[in-house]
């Protein structure tokens, strides 16, 4: 890297930090305060409203990070048009590209880690967020993450399992039955079990305490009662995708086992689909966006500091307003999941390009 280079990227790194840091002071203050009514509506203490903005500020400032990146990037612009280094660094032989270039690798350096950050720090965040919010605001002892109650889950073509409660997070169904249908979709029996638990250890699921009812000819029924039976559903409790979950508390592994799960059980992953592309393409909507802002400070010569802000987030809301627009209906099935996760960063991708090209850059 030469010292140019070396030299526009520490200027990157100023701002930026900054402007990361007045963020994450808005939005935790922002959030704490709107959430103050929990103090008065649960009788929750403030120590705790304060750690449930704590934990859930990380997500929120992933969502304005690609503002912060191309603000930090217009005000490096500006202030190096301001102070003659610009016209140096041309008359010096370099390229707007070249100087261009240390911004984008920094920029492009952020969104990765945003993505890191985003993969594995941020759903286990969230997670423990929503834990404080249901036990220790709302209150609700006997509350636990990862239960679904009245579940009904189609395990193949011919068998159907209900179940008044299951929690994944200890392999255990309560008050379960499978109904099992033949060819003609005639149910032939029914497995009854007053819980359906997981062993690690044998990879199964195991009925406890139960029985089997049979349907014959005639309306006759046969019942079978149980103890222990082993059964054939081997997918262990951490890959079974219940009810609708936040897009913040999925890791994209996490979002392809779940994936995995709902179309093996026959039901609609367009929402999965949609969090999925939008995950992977959030680095480069970000690195999109500021190539999109970035030739605006050329453009606007020496324009103040004021006027690159307005401009970063004009830019900021009208992208992500987009994006939000095609993900609601990617989720709703109504677009292509890919199409809502990738099209934004496609199109803005090509403006930037055309923009590029008019300004000579």
């Amino acid at each position: 890297m030469s010292i140019l280079s070396k030299y526009i990227a520490r200027k990157f790194w100023g701002p930026f930090i900054f402007i990361i840091c007045i963020f994450a002071a808005l939005i935790f203050l922002g959030d704490s305060i709107e959430k103050m009514r929990w103090v008065s509506s649960y009788s929750a203490s403030v120590r705790m409203v304060f750690k449930y903005s704590l934990l859930t500020m990380p997500s929120l400032l992933l969502m304005v990070l690609p503002v912060a990146c191309l603000l930090s990037a217009l005000l490096v612009i500006t202030d190096m048009i301001n102070s003659g280094e610009w016209t140096a660094c041309l008359a010096g032989g370099f390229t707007v590209r070249q100087i261009f270039g240390p911004i984008i690798i920094c920029i492009s350096f952020v969104s990765l880690c945003g993505l890191a950050f985003q993969e594995f720090a941020v759903p286990a965040m969230y997670k423990r967020a929503n834990l404080i919010l249901q036990v220790k605001i709302k209150h609700r002892a006997d509350w636990k993450a990862n239960t679904q109650r009245d579940v009904t889950l189609r395990l193949d073509a011919n068998r159907v399992l209900f179940a008044k409660t299951v929690r994944t997070d200890e392999g255990l169904m309560h008050g379960m039955f499978i109904d099992v249908y033949d060819d003609s979709r005639a149910i032939s029996r029914q497995i009854n079990a007053r819980s359906f638990r997981w062993d690690a250890a044998a990879r199964t699921w195991y009925f406890e305490d139960g029985f089997i009812r049979y349907f014959g000819r005639g309306a006759s029924v046969r019942e079978k009662p149980f103890v222990k039976m082993a059964s054939d559903f081997s997918i262990p409790p951490a890959q079974i995708a219940l009810g609708r979950a936040d897009q913040e508390e999925l890791s994209i592994r996490e979002l392809l086992r779940r994936i995995k799960f709902l179309k093996s059980s026959g039901l609609s992953v367009f929402q999965e689909y949609t969090f999925l592309n939008a995950k992977l393409a959030a680095p480069f909507a970000t690195l999109v966006m500021c190539l999109l802002g970035m030739p605006l400070a050329i453009a606007l010569k020496r324009s103040s500091k004021f006027i690159n802000v307005v401009c970063a987030v004009a830019i900021g809301f009208t992208f992500w307003w987009i994006v939000s627009l095609l993900n609601s209906a990617g989720e709703s099935g109504i677009v292509n999941p890919v199409v809502a996760g990738w099209l934004p960063v496609s199109f803005f991708a090509v403006v930037a390009f055309i923009e590029f090209k008019l300004l000579k850059i």
